[in-house]
């Protein structure tokens, strides 16, 4: 069974074309088997009968004949012998001894050798032995077959049938035949499968495009009556979702502006408090309230930036940025760029770019130092980064939740981390939007966390 799956085609044009290959290859093996076997009962009818007609023929001829004229005339029905079967005539003064492996079928031709030389009784003997020429309504006729007539006393006529199976070149022709019309309709269903399922295959690419945050326009409705009414379904989908996120962008976009306006009228009244310690606990909120506005501006901002998705060379990319934080004098290292494998992505390269800065300023702001590593998985069909810190590690309780806007760590990690929480959403989001996830684990040496470790999975 998992041989047969790993056999199977996995697109449906594949499927289509190998099932109904299967299907026509079965169809006409029934059929050359029936015609095989038709052919045959055929071939076995003849032959019993031309045997009888010869025997019993010989025998009317040469009764009252001459012996040595009735010695002619087996010599002249020897001599032309028919092709396909061998039949051999001679006198004996006693009977022929064989085998009787086939006796049902020595009493039948028995029989009817008796109606054909019904004007006066005689003696018969039939022997039959060797393998028959089996069919599948029937054991058929035996290989080899001895009959004994007797004309007068002491003499008698033996005929001895040794039956050869007839050549199969007759199967040449048939299955070039059959050959010729399983390709020339493979061809002809091929063409039709392939322009059936071409808009399924459109549909796919672009249901993974739009997975991956591009930009889809609306697709062609073409096809069958199903297939039309999926894409349709797509479109209004598509249409639905960019809408969804155009408006959820604009109004985070709009509040985040709007909250400008009262936060700097809150810190101009703030100046006006008497108290200081009041008063600088109210500014500390409302910057607090200013730096979550101006991010959730900027995230908004972001997002509404369309760029475009092109083919990046990997490694490029993550040695470009840990350049970038080496030569601010941060611990980034990426590990044997030299020796990697070259892995391409279609990426948005600006968007990539910001959401692994943010992850290694995570790393950096509670590691220290950070570690780059990429590699291929075992199907090489995704792309795998590794962000590694030499920090305390997360609660693994809190590995889905760090994701979530505005959640910060100081619970869990430095309680002085700064930002408002923004950087970890965002990645995950241009990861999402590029078909790919982000895998949290904690890094443990003798039971103990010494850092934690950020997978991003691309798809490649």
């Amino acid at each position: 069974m998992q041989l047969l799956r790993k056999l199977m085609p996995k697109t449906l044009w594949g499927q289509l074309v190998s099932l109904l290959l299967l299907a026509m290859f079965l169809s006409q093996a029934i059929a050359l088997f029936i015609f095989a076997d038709k052919r045959q009962i055929y071939i076995n009818s003849v032959d019993e009968g031309d045997l009888i007609g010869r025997i019993t023929t010989i025998v009317r001829l040469v009764e009252n004949t001459h012996r040595n004229t009735a010695r002619r005339i087996i010599l002249n029905a020897n001599r032309h012998n028919m092709g396909m079967q061998r039949i051999k005539l001679r006198f004996a003064t006693s009977p022929a001894v064989g085998k009787m492996e086939h006796p049902k079928y020595s009493e039948e031709l028995h029989e009817k050798i008796s109606e054909r030389l019904d004007d006066k009784p005689r003696q018969i003997i039939v022997h039959s032995f060797g393998p028959a020429r089996r069919t599948f309504l029937g054991d058929g006729m035996p290989a080899n077959i001895r009959i004994s007539v007797k004309i007068k006393p002491n003499l008698w006529v033996i005929a001895n049938y040794n039956n050869r199976r007839p050549p199969g070149g007759w199967m040449a022709p048939l299955l070039m035949t059959m050959l010729l019309m399983m390709i020339s309709i493979l061809i002809v269903v091929s063409f039709v499968v392939r322009k059936l399922t071409k808009p399924l295959g459109e549909l796919a690419k672009a249901a993974n495009d739009l997975g991956r945050g591009i930009n889809v326009a609306a697709l062609k409705e073409n096809g069958t009556e199903d297939v039309r009414k999926v894409t349709r379904s797509f479109n209004q989908m598509n249409d639905k979702i960019k809408r969804f996120v155009d408006d959820r962008t604009k109004m985070l976009a709009a509040i985040s502006h709007d909250l400008r306006t009262p936060i700097t009228s809150l810190r101009l009244r703030a100046e006006f408090i008497e108290d200081k310690e009041m008063q600088n606990k109210i500014l500390e909120t409302l910057e607090e309230m200013q730096m979550m506005t101006e991010a959730a501006l900027k995230f908004a901002k972001n997002s509404n930036i369309k760029e475009k998705t092109k083919d990046t060379d990997l490694a490029s990319l993550l040695e470009v940025l840990s350049s970038d934080y080496q030569d601010m004098g941060k611990a980034v290292k990426l590990k044997n760029v030299e020796h990697s494998q070259q892995i391409i992505l279609p990426l948005r390269m600006q968007a990539m770019k910001r959401a692994i800065r943010n992850l290694i300023d995570n790393g950096l702001k509670y590691g220290e130092q950070v570690t780059i590593d990429f590699k291929l998985n075992s199907d090489k069909n995704y792309a795998k980064i590794f962000i590694t810190d030499q920090g305390t590690g997360i609660d693994e309780a809190d590995f889905d939740v760090v994701f979530e806007p505005f959640y910060r760590l100081e619970k869990s990690r430095n309680k002085d981390t700064g930002g408002v929480g923004l950087g970890r959403s965002i990645s995950r989001d241009i990861i999402s939007t590029h078909g790919g996830d982000i895998v949290l684990k904690n890094i443990r040496k003798n039971g103990v966390v010494t850092g934690l470790e950020v997978k991003i999975n691309l798809p490649v």
